[in-house]
Formats: structure tokens, sequence, C-alpha cells
């Protein structure tokens, strides 16, 4: 059964645009968490506008389980398919579709999830699959995620602190403890007193080697949890009262600053932390956290980290003039350099944009709810630079054709450059580009700061070599151009959460759109369980790319088409089709260094072609016609062979062996080209020399043959008898016979001869008159019944 039966199927049920729309949606943004075949049942998410939406099918049940917004708004059994389930249908082995697709009529469409149970599981599992493999931050993750009942939650809250604890993840640990109350689990966290003190204790020899920025987050999160949860264990407080006596004596700025942050702020509440406070520490402390305020703004911190300084200044009673005036100041820098980012984003899609032909056009917007419909000319959605520059400035949903009022406040200067519309008659747009440009229009888009952006197809070395070889640990990302740049990133990328690279990263300030890189699988944080940030290890190169996936590295797909390498090797496609769906990918003319990713997936694709020869000739064999040409491509013999038509699937059956070479193949290949044609020219037959198209073979290694093809012609041409024939004193020609030669039949086609079987003398005259023209003489004899 083939994708095309299984296409077939969705475009005659719900339509050929419905299908597009599916196969377009970027594979890497759905996760198939498990897949069971008899009977089916496959769990899946969704990441879809940064949302998550959940997919279950269950054959057993009948039933299939989507919280996506056709299922909840539509009633129509029909109009309930999303391009979310036919994503998915594309995504599994075809029998599996098809089976589905032919039962889909007897399956309960619901996004009811009594008690959040389907989803919890779905997380259940992708924690586990986080936690089998020691990716312990992305598990706990997932496991926070799947704790949506808070009356069926113990287990999942014991595994989250035990976890933590055993990997020392306290940043988790107690972001997890203060978020109990905001998810309503608090009761259920105070069962396990244990875990917490335990967790209190294990963290503070560890406070020295966490980064000062993160020991301020990790001391948020502790703030908010002493609101509520009231220490009472005489024992425990003696061991942190020890213990923070002995770190505000610290030559270490993180645990003095934790030790008198947290003896200041419990003070009136405990009594015994009231001997361990010595003022004139503590003011010349302070003197010493405002210089680092400031230090911190010459380093060019994140905003982040000054505004969890400023509320933790609240507790240490910092006078607001020694800093909030430098704060505000350096926040409104930040704000610029975050729109500078903007347009340098807006630089790069301008140039895009002239590149690729991208006209000004008018797109009718048109008010509904909170977001906008518009209509985008039909042929503009043709190119795909148009569809890469609008998907990349916040249009989503079918055809693109959706966007909120925020994105295009946000993307105000772009849409300027690219639609025609008067955007003035709607305040809401106004609003939004008011609160993010400010109230002035003194911003415009200079082409000049998107170069930087374009990505030269460079091969990237390291004079440091890097251990690729832990598969586990590590995958591949092609960064993408952010739609939403975070923390000051202009790119990201999208798998189960939107991945960005990690500020203080070497070369995060080096990345470009689609850039591969090597990352570390396992994130540093995740930030609101959906913005997940990866250490990258280096750049790679096309062909260290193509190796790793080979080798099984796990990798996020972008633009340049990596999964088509495990396909190849799961001959889930063979490698001649593959070649052509490279060939022909219609993102090609915008993609940066395509030639190149071309060209090593031509080697990959050679390599496997020697690899695999009986499963390659087994291909040949199927549909040599087919599949022969895109070999004759992948040994870049196409301009070579230009004006010969000759049996290449039969050379190619003789020559493909073990230990061949690519260069040994093309040199046997074109060997046997010559032989063939000097057999042929040895003993030619009447039309063998129709293969040879002398004009376009100019430039080729096979033009050397052109005066021999020429004199065989010729001596055919003169050698074959054309019959006068006389009846009722009337003349006529049979040129049938010199019609089967070369310049026969072309002397014929010139003049239009309707009849070569019998040609008058008028006809007969013509075509002598043009041979004698080019050399030729007629053999004519009288025709003897």
């Amino acid at each position: 059964m083939s994708k095309r039966v299984i296409s077939q199927i969705i475009i005659d049920r719900f339509g050929l645009d419905l299908l597009k729309k599916a196969q377009d949606y970027p594979i890497n943004k759905l996760t198939i968490i498990s897949l069971t075949e008899n009977p089916i049942k496959i769990r899946s998410t969704i990441l879809d506008d940064e949302r998550e939406f959940h997919l279950i099918i269950d054959e057993k049940k009948k039933e299939i389980f989507h919280d996506c917004p056709s299922f909840l708004i539509h009633s129509n059994k029909q109009d309930k398919i999303c391009i979310h389930i036919l994503r998915l249908l594309l995504s599994v082995e075809q029998q599996l579709s098809l089976r589905i697709m032919n039962n889909l009529d007897q399956f309960n469409f619901t996004s009811e999830d009594f008690g959040s149970k389907k989803k919890s599981k779905n997380y259940k599992i992708l924690a586990q699959s986080c936690f089998d493999v020691q990716n312990s931050v992305e598990g706990l993750n997932y496991l926070n995620k799947a704790i949506l009942n808070q009356y069926e939650c113990a287990d999942m809250v014991e595994q989250y602190l035990r976890t933590a604890l055993e990997n020392n993840l306290f940043i988790e640990f107690f972001e997890f403890i203060k978020s109990a109350h905001e998810n309503e689990i608090d009761e259920e966290i105070l069962r396990f007193n244990d875990y917490i003190e335990k967790g209190f204790l294990l963290f503070l020899p560890a406070i020295s080697k966490y980064s000062f920025y993160n020991l301020l987050r990790i001391i948020s999160f502790i703030d908010k949890t002493l609101e509520t949860y009231k220490i009472k264990n005489k024992s425990f407080l003696s061991k942190i009262l020890y213990n923070l006596n002995k770190m505000k004596k610290s030559s270490d700025f993180n645990e003095k600053y934790f030790a008198f942050y947290f003896i200041i702020k419990e003070i009136d509440k405990i009594n015994d932390f009231k001997n361990i406070l010595d003022s004139d520490n503590l003011e010349a402390f302070k003197t010493e956290l405002i210089k680092r305020f400031h230090n911190e703004i010459d380093n060019f911190c994140i905003i982040d980290k000054l505004k969890l300084m400023k509320e933790q200044f609240e507790t240490f009673k910092v006078k607001r003039e020694n800093y909030y005036n430098k704060y505000k100041a350096y926040k409104a820098e930040i704000q610029e350099l975050e729109r500078k980012v903007y347009l340098k984003k807006f630089s790069y899609l301008k140039i895009l944009a002239e590149k690729h032909k991208v006209s000004t056009s008018k797109i009718d917007f048109r008010k509904r709810r909170n977001t906008y419909v518009v209509n985008h000319n039909k042929d503009d959605l043709l190119n795909p630079a148009y569809l890469y520059i609008i998907k990349h400035i916040g249009f989503f949903g079918l055809n693109n054709s959706t966007i909120k009022s925020s994105e295009i406040g946000v993307n105000f200067l772009i849409f300027k450059e690219l639609f025609n519309d008067d955007l003035h008659k709607f305040p809401d747009i106004f609003y939004y580009k008011k609160q993010f440009w400010g109230e002035n229009d003194k911003y415009e888009i200079n082409p000049i700061d998107g170069i930087s952006l374009l990505r030269k197809s460079a091969e990237y070395n390291y004079q440091i070599q890097q251990d690729l070889s832990d598969v586990k640990n590590i995958m591949i990302i092609e960064w993408d151009l952010a739609i939403k740049p975070y923390q000051g990133s202009i790119v990201n990328a999208y798998g189960s959460q939107i991945i960005i690279p990690d500020q203080n990263n070497r070369l995060f300030h080096d990345l470009k759109p689609f850039d591969l890189c090597f990352c570390q699988k396992t994130p540093i944080k995740i930030e609101a369980n959906i913005i997940k940030m990866v250490n990258i290890i280096k750049k790679c190169s096309f062909n260290e790319a193509i190796k790793a996936v080979s080798s099984g590295i796990d990798y996020l797909e972008g633009y340049y088409p990596l999964s088509l390498v495990n396909q190849v090797l799961e001959k889930k496609i063979n490698p001649f089709n593959a070649y052509n769906l490279v060939l022909n990918n219609p993102n090609k003319t915008f993609i940066p260094g395509y030639r190149k990713f071309v060209k090593a997936f031509q080697k990959f694709l050679f390599d496997f072609i020697k690899t695999e020869k009986e499963y390659v000739f087994n291909v040949l064999k199927s549909n040599p016609t087919d599949y022969t040409p895109q070999i004759l491509t992948l040994l870049n013999l196409s301009a070579d062979l230009t004006g010969l038509q000759l049996p290449y699937a039969r050379f190619m059956e003789d020559l493909i062996k073990d230990d061949i070479t690519l260069k040994q193949l093309k040199h046997d290949f074109l060997n046997k080209i010559h032989q063939y044609i000097e057999n042929d020219l040895q003993n030619p037959k009447k039309e063998s020399t129709i293969v040879y198209d002398l004009k376009s073979m100019r430039n080729t290694p096979f033009i050397k043959y052109s005066k021999r093809i020429v004199e065989i012609r010729k001596r055919e041409f003169e050698n074959t008898l054309i019959f006068k024939h006389s009846e009722h004193d009337e003349e006529w020609f049979d040129l049938s016979e010199v019609n089967k030669t070369y310049y026969g039949k072309k002397l014929l086609k010139i003049l239009n001869v309707k009849n070569p079987n019998r040609a008058d003398k008028a006809e007969l005259q013509k075509f002598e008159n043009l041979a004698k023209k080019i050399g030729l003489n007629l053999n004519m004899t009288h025709w003897k019944s």
C-alpha cells in the first residue's frame, strides 16, 4: 500500500486543500508517544501556535480523542477532521492509516477527558521515556504536566520530589513546591514533608555551584513556599540555623547572599535568627550587593536577573535611589535591543522578499473576535518564499489566513512592506503597536541589518575535537527564524516544545536561520512548561548531519529533509525516489547551501546503494526506466550523456559491485558507453544511429564519434534504393525504405511529404535538391515487377 493510496483517500473524503495542509504541517511538531498495532492505539501530542494538543486513537474503544478547537466547535464528524489527525495518519505505517481511514465512521469523536486522565497518561508516558534515558529535567517537566487532578496525584508528587533530589535538580525541586499552591496540591505536597526538609538540607552545600541568577530564581521559589509552609521541626530548624550562620561568613558570594537574605526574611518569625544577625557585616554586604547590581548592568546581564535582584532588595532594605534609576534606564535599553532584534528579523525577511520576487499585495483584513482573517493572493501562495515569510510573522491556521491583532502590532513594520491594506482603521492593532514600538514612528527597516543572518554555505571546522559518540545525549537541531524572539534569540526550533539556545553559549550570537547544530539533548531548563533552553555543542556540516542521523542521533528537522535519511535506511522509500524528493523540494530556492546538501545526500545515497546492492537491483529491475535516470544524476552524468539514448539500466546492472567506488562506477560506466558505441558503429544496423543527437552531443566526451556517425548515416542513405514506378503514363516514387534512414526521415519531415510510399515527381525533385545541398546522392532504380 503506497502513500499515494492514503493520500487519494484523504482527497476523496476531505479534499485536496486539507491534504496539502496536513502534508505541510511540520512533522517535528507531532510527537508519537506510543503506538500498538493490534488493536491500534496511538497516543500523540501536537504543538500548534504555542499550544499543546493531545490526539489519541483507540481502535478497541472505537474512540478518537482530540482537544483541538475543531473537535470542540464542530458537531458534524466530517468537520471535526483537522490537519492534526491527517498529519498523524500520514506519519504512521500505511496499513495502520488505511485501517483507521476505512473504519473512521465507526469511531466516536470526543474531546471529553474527565479528570484529565487521558492527557495525564500521555504526559506520564513521556516522562518515563525521558527518565529511561537519564533526561531528568525534561522528564520532570512532563511529570509536572501529568498532575492534572489534585485528588489522584500523590504517587506522581512523590516521584517528582524523589527524582529531583536524586539528580540534584534543586531549581526544579523548589519550583515544583512553589507551584503547589497555584496548582491546588498544597495538601499533597505537605504529606511529603520529609522530602522538603531533605531538599533544603541537600541544597545548602550546593549553593556555591549555582549561577547567581539561578540562585535568585531558587530564592524566589522558596519565598513563595514559605508563605504557606511553616517550619515546625526543631531539629530541622537547628540544622538550617547552623548552616546559615556558617554561610554568612563564607567568602563565596552566593552563600553569603542566601544566608543574609533568609536570616533577614525570617528574623521576625524565628527568634533564633535574631542572635546570628550582625548589623555591621550586613551593611558591608549591602554595599557589596549594590556594587554587584551595577556590575551586572555593566556586564550586560539579562533583565530577569535584575528584576529578581530588585524584588529581593526590599528584603535587604536597599534604598531605591541606590539602584532604581539605573535599572529603569537599563530596562529601556533592553527594550530597545528587543526592538532591534525584530528590526533585524524584518530586514532579513525583506531581503528574502526582494530576492524571491514577493510583491506587495492587498489581503483584506477582516476582524473575527480577537483575531483577523485574510485572503492571501493565490499566486503568492504558490511562492515558497512568501509562505515562509507569512509563517514567520504570526499567520497560522488553514491557508495561513488567521493572525492575532497583537502579532500584527508587533510585526507592524514588515506588514507595511508586504501588504497594501490600510490598518489605521483597526484600533486594537495600533494599541499593540504602541505597546511594543512606543509613541513615535522613528523605526525603519534597513536591509543591511539582515545581511548578517544570511547563512553562508560553509563547512564548519573546529580545532578542538568534540566527542559526538554519545548518541543518547546529543541531538541535531536546525535553527529557524523565530516567530517570537525569546530572550533575545533571533532563532528557535520546534519539537514537543519551543526550543531556544542558551544565551550563555559562545555560539548564541552567531546562530542564523537554517544553521544545523549538535546540541545537548537534556535541556538546561524549561520555562512556562513549553520553552526549552538547550546548550549548543557546535555547528555541523551537511555531511556530519547526515552521518549522525544515519548513526541514530535524534534530530529536529527544519527545511533540510534529514528525515529522508532514516526513511532510506529503513527502506520506507527507495533511494531514487528520495533523491527525486530532495531535488524537487519546493523550498530549495531560498534554502541556503541547498546544493551542498544535495551533494552530501548524493554521497549518502551512493554509499547506501553500494551496501544494499541486492535491494537496489530489485528496485532497478522493478522499474529501470523510471529509476536509472536518477542514478545517472547521482553520478553527475546527466550533462555528459546529453544526446544519447542508450540502455543505461542494463549497463548499471552489469557494473554495480560491492567494492566499487563512486569514481570507479562513473569511470566504468563511461567506458561501457564507449564500448557500446564502438560496437554499434562497427556493425551498424539501419536506424541504429537515431540514438545519437549530434547537436546535443556537441559538449560531451562522445562528440568524437560524430564523424563516423555522419559517415554511417551518409552510407546508409546512399545505399538505400529508391524505386521509380511507371503506371499508365504516371510516374511515382517509393521512398519508404529511405524513410527508414536517419537522413531520409529528416528530409521527408522537413519537406512535409505526406505519403513517402507514393511520392510524385515534384516531391522527389525537392527531396533530391535538398539531399544534394548536404552532399547526399540518391540511389534510384526502376521497379521491376
